[in-house]
């Protein structure tokens, strides 16, 4: 399994690819919508901090991540949709985006990942992954309203 990034010069060209895997992976319509939009405001503004990738299994593209930066300063970092389209693949997909996350951020320390309401089914499978709940403002988060549970991986 790797990552291969989704070069955001390239976002237009790319977009209806990007946005039909989503397609595949998020099948709940208000999950679809707020995956297409949070795409399409990164791929638009390009002035959003971070970076989205495919997933690949044996160079097939099964899946799509990312991270964003929501304080630098204090180490942290928010998860990108991160989704696949093969059960199972989840965690390892996300183990190999936490090590590219530290390679390109040295003081990485925490990865966010936020969960609306009535989607509390997620929440244990982040806790397996290595998530734990925890009480945030979620300042940093332009649609915080959407949200009701933060997640927080410690490094």
């Amino acid at each position: 399994m790797e990552l291969r990034e989704i070069d955001l010069e390239n976002y237009e060209e790319e977009r209806d690819e990007i946005f039909s895997l989503v397609g595949k992976i998020w099948t709940r319509q208000e999950s679809l919508a707020n995956v297409k939009h949070s795409i399409e405001r990164w791929g638009t503004s390009k002035k959003e901090s971070g970076s989205y990738f495919y997933i690949l299994n044996d160079g097939e593209i099964i899946g799509i991540t990312g991270y964003y930066v929501i304080n630098e300063n204090e180490c942290k970092f928010g998860l990108r949709h991160h989704g696949t389209t093969i059960k199972g693949s989840g965690k390892p997909a996300l183990d190999i985006l936490i090590t590219e996350i530290g390679v390109r951020h040295t003081r990485f320390r925490e990865l966010w990942e936020l969960i609306p309401e009535g989607r509390e089914d997620l929440i244990p499978i982040f806790e397996s992954w290595g998530f734990k709940e925890e009480k945030s403002d979620m300042d940093w988060e332009p649609k915080k309203d959407y949200y009701k549970y933060a997640l927080v991986r410690r490094s």
